[in-house]
């Protein structure tokens, strides 16, 4: 499987799919996953979020949109919507384009259902997954070209699974103070990864001309194998995440040194919706 453009995780790949009722001994870091409630920033108003990939700062290679909504027929709900395509010379090299929905229950702030939709040179993809309360039930579809398409349903039992809208505001929620650690198990498709946050401190930081007072945090994500242990990937050297540090706490850029440069994702673009 390729790396997902569309997501601002991109350079994970190689994902594999978990399945049922599979007895491993439970590893340590099941126990550190962050079950807390959502903390006192869990409101967020509906906005629209549009961001720009990159790669060294040089080269254009996407762009996506984020929407949330409180919609008045789903009381107790928030939809986020998702969309992206690769873009310049990126778009020569790799056509990609996508689409994406996460349901997210407003109490409790995890996803209900998240879809994906994806279609690149070769393949259109597209991944269902249903958050039940101990497990993650994931409906994986693939079309490649001129071939007929394949549908294979898997899981992955865990008691407080997120996709990567949800974690999101799982994340945004939480005081995030200096030092403090966040752990998930975030699904961006069709398998988990463990996805861990600290918080480095607080900094000020321009994003395409303007500043910020931004959080920084340090990212480390591995994938979760079928025997739970964590695979984790050396051409990664580092990753951070900087977040508004006012109340609404909006992500403003990810970056992530590889081992021949760095790629990004930066907001460009902001709208509120109410």
């Amino acid at each position: 499987m390729n790396s997902k453009l569309g997501f601002v995780l991109a350079f994970l790949s190689g994902c594999a799919v978990s399945a049922f009722a599979q007895t491993y001994e439970t590893p340590s870091w099941v126990d550190n996953v962050t079950r807390a409630a959502p903390g006192g920033y869990a409101n967020l108003r509906p906005v629209k979020l549009g961001y720009t990939l990159s790669w060294n700062n040089r080269l254009n290679a996407g762009n996506f949109l984020i929407s949330v909504i409180d919609p008045k027929d789903r009381s107790g709900q928030f939809i986020g919507d998702a969309s992206g395509r690769s873009s310049g010379f990126a778009r020569i090299l790799w056509p990609y384009d996508f689409r994406a929905r996460s349901i997210i229950d407003k109490q409790s702030l995890r996803p209900v259902v998240f879809q994906l939709r994806e279609k690149d040179r070769k393949a259109t993809n597209s991944y269902d997954i249903i958050f039940e309360r101990d497990r993650q039930v994931y409906t994986t579809t693939a079309r490649k070209k001129n071939e007929k398409a394949l549908t294979a349903t898997s899981g992955f039992d865990f008691d407080f699974g997120q996709d990567i809208l949800s974690s999101a505001f799982y994340l945004r929620s939480h005081s995030l103070g200096n030092d403090e650690k966040i752990s998930m198990v975030v699904t961006p498709f069709n398998c988990p990864y463990l996805t861990e946050l600290k918080v480095m401190g607080r900094e000020s930081r321009r994003i395409k001309g303007k500043v910020y007072d931004t959080i920084r945090l340090d990212v480390r994500v591995g994938k979760i194998n079928t025997d739970l242990s964590i695979k984790t990937y050396d051409r990664i050297k580092q990753t951070s995440l900087w977040v508004s540090d006012d109340e609404y706490r909006l992500p403003l850029e990810l970056q992530s040194q590889i081992s021949v440069g760095f790629v990004s994702a930066r907001l460009t673009d902001l709208e509120w919706l109410d």
